[in-house]
């Protein structure tokens, strides 16, 4: 039975879970979603992740902190308390990831010649805009440029469907779990 979805740690190397679990207020996640048609003269399959692969290029990603009032309650050395508004940073991250996905097998209908080891496999390039908060902290003049490193990734099966004209449409879904390093 195939998996819907697998798992990397910040090697690559596949896991069975990453136990990352999500700040309710922050996105500490970069998805994707890309669809590619297969080809004229070809087939597509998808039986195991064995024939997947991604890369990405995080290099157009910065940090910028953003100014954020909030209140905050403190004790009153005179006795009782005090709520007065204090401005911490929300550290945004901003930019372009882009993501090469190759996936599956793709076949010819009939004859042709395969050249090398490696079956042929669908490919589909994406670019996502990333505009997401993904740590608050304390208030500060700067943050470093790259904030953040990448600690994990998943991805989901391929979904196949046909369009009107009979050509198979392959969309993949996955991500990069990013970690926040300081500022």
């Amino acid at each position: 039975m195939l998996n819907n979805v697998i798992y990397f740690n910040s090697e690559g190397k596949r896991v069975e879970d990453l136990g990352i679990q999500q700040q309710e207020a922050c996105l500490e996640t970069i998805s994707y979603c890309t669809s590619a048609i297969v080809p004229d003269g070809f087939t597509f399959s998808f039986t195991s992740f064995d024939n997947f692969t991604a890369c990405s290029d995080l290099s157009q990603l910065v940090c910028m902190l953003e100014d954020e009032e909030v209140e905050a309650t403190v004790e009153d050395p005179c006795g009782g308390t005090l709520t007065c508004p204090i401005t911490l940073n929300a550290v945004r991250l901003v930019g372009t990831a882009r993501f090469h996905i190759n996936v599956g097998d793709l076949t010819p209908i009939e004859g042709g010649l395969q050249l090398g080891d490696l079956p042929c496999t669908l490919s589909s390039d994406t670019a996502v805009s990333v505009n997401q908060v993904i740590r608050t902290i304390c208030q500060r003049d700067i943050c470093q440029d790259k904030c953040f490193r990448t600690i994990g990734a998943f991805a989901f099966a391929p979904q196949v469907t046909t369009d009107a004209c009979g050509r198979q449409i392959v969309t993949v879904r996955g991500g990069l779990f990013i970690g926040f390093t300081g500022c």
